[in-house]
């Protein structure tokens, strides 16, 4: 069988990015265990750019290697909280 990669959930992120604070506050408060993965914005950035190819922003949250971009992340934990409880 073929090993699988980028299990779990994954925020592509910037540390001084307030959009990515809020990204990292939710899953935090509600339990939900993340791995969180710091994005360089003036250099190769191959993991932002093959997950959110269009915009190019961050943050970005890979949950089994799909992304969820931008703004939709904070809806995308909320029903993800509601389905493991």
């Amino acid at each position: 069988m073929a090993e699988e990669k980028n299990k779990g959930l994954v925020l592509l992120d910037f540390w001084m990015c307030p959009f990515g604070q809020r990204c990292r506050i939710a899953p935090a408060e509600k339990g939900i265990p993340y791995e969180y993965s710091e994005q360089e914005l003036l250099g190769a950035r191959s993991d932002l750019l093959r997950s959110n190819p269009v915009h190019k922003k961050i943050p970005v949250l890979l949950h089994d290697g799909c992304p969820v971009c931008e703004s939709l992340i904070m809806k995308y934990i909320f029903i993800k909280s509601v389905i493991i409880i």
